[in-house]
Formats: C-alpha cells, structure tokens, sequence
C-alpha cells in the first residue's frame, strides 16, 4: 500500500512540475512578444481598413466593459486605439466650461493585425445616458512603429 501511495505521489509530482514549466512559458511575455516579431519582409499594403460602429452599449456606473474592437487580418500595421468622450458642457449661462475639451476613457497597447480587444477598463465609469465619443485609430508601422494614417470614428455611446 504504502509503494502505490508513493508511486502516485510521484506521479503527481512529475504531472505538476509538467504543468509548471508549460503554465509558465505559454502567456508570459506575450505582449512583448508580438511586438518582437519579425515583421521585416512583410509588404506593405497601402490600404488600411478601419472597423466602423454607429455606437456602442455600456454599462451604468461600472469601469469594465465588453466591446470587440480589432484590428482586420488585412492590414500590414499595428493599431492603438483609444476611445474618447467629448464634453458637452453648457456654456450659454455665461461661465467657463470644458465644451470642445476631450476626456479619454481608454487607450489600447499595440494591437497586431487579427487580433481581438474584448474587454476594457473605463478611465471612469459612466452615468445612464447617451454620450458623443470618438474611436481615435493610430496606425504604426510592423516594421519600424513608424506613425502612419490614422482615422477618427464619431460615434454615440448609450449607457444604460
């Protein structure tokens, strides 16, 4: 009895140190990792495509929200995108507001081409309501990082 308790210990042992070493290289660096990637014999395709939306649905008063922000397989460049509010201050009762100032709510790392953005954390969470924001995409070379086109996407975010 005691040489099966033993065998199994062991067993266990040789399985959780397997699972250690694999657990341990597959995620980490990631990030660092693709932006290491050797991007140097890709051409450049001169057309970049920009994902639209009309708008978008948030939760009330929490940071965390669901979206699917990408960038399309097609492109030859990594995208950084970042979702900006627009104050609406009032300013016809005469005093100083922020009309025309922006607030941004997120900004992304460098994001690859196919790759996905599902989730994100609001710089502050949002009252119930219906907001006029803007999908800022910087466009940066694979190769270099070098700054390319970028393109502005006005939308609305209703938060309920």
């Amino acid at each position: 009895m005691k040489r099966k308790l033993n065998i199994l210990a062991a067993f266990l042992i040789v399985i959780l140190a397997l699972g250690t070493l694999t657990g341990c290289s597959s995620d980490s660096g990631k990030n660092a990792d693709k932006l290491k990637k050797d991007y140097s014999n890709i051409e450049m395709n001169p057309n970049i495509s920009i994902p639209g939306y009309e708008s978008l649905e948030f939760k009330a008063e929490k940071e965390e929200q669901s979206v699917d922000f990408y960038n399309p397989d097609e492109n030859t460049c990594f995208f950084r995108i970042s979702l900006v509010l627009k104050d609406e201050t009032d300013t016809t009762n005469g005093e100083e507001g922020n009309a025309g100032e922006e607030t941004v709510l997120w900004s992304s790392e460098m994001i690859e081409p196919g790759e996905h953005v599902k989730s994100i954390k609001l710089s502050k969470e949002l009252e119930s309501g219906e907001y006029t924001a803007t999908l800022k995409y910087e466009c940066f070379r694979l190769q270099d990082k070098t700054p390319l086109n970028g393109s502005n996407v006005e939308l609305t975010l209703n938060v309920n």
